[in-house]
């Protein structure tokens, strides 16, 4: 079996992107060396805990990264600054609409 991705970029800034996948409706979030595949409904919630820094906790390093968000790997964390936070955050909300729309159509059509 064969399958094509036919992959749609919705955002994107100079340390990652939001796009789809017309086929498996997929969801990529790129970030610096970082990539989640999400549903859709994942998505929504993944932006929510990164919006308001849920289970977030301050971590000291000499390398500016000073927010620790545990994972559900053991031993695996993400670490951000301050900057790289917003700009995470920046991404997902320009995402976000289109996304939802996605979501909503994608409702309909099971209906």
């Amino acid at each position: 079996m064969t399958h094509h991705h036919q992959f749609r970029t919705i955002a994107q800034n100079e340390l990652g992107y939001v796009g789809i996948c017309a086929s498996c409706r997929t969801v990529n979030v790129a970030f610096q060396n970082s990539l989640f595949c999400l549903t859709l409904d994942q998505f929504a919630s993944f932006a929510e805990i990164m919006h308001d820094r849920l289970d977030m906790q301050p971590f000291c390093t000499t390398h500016g990264k000073e927010l620790l968000l545990t994972t559900p790997m053991p031993n695996y964390f993400l670490l951000f600054t301050e900057d790289e936070l917003d700009l995470f955050c920046e991404l997902l909300t320009e995402g976000a609409p289109v996304l939802e729309a996605e979501r909503i159509l994608a409702l309909n059509l099971m209906n």
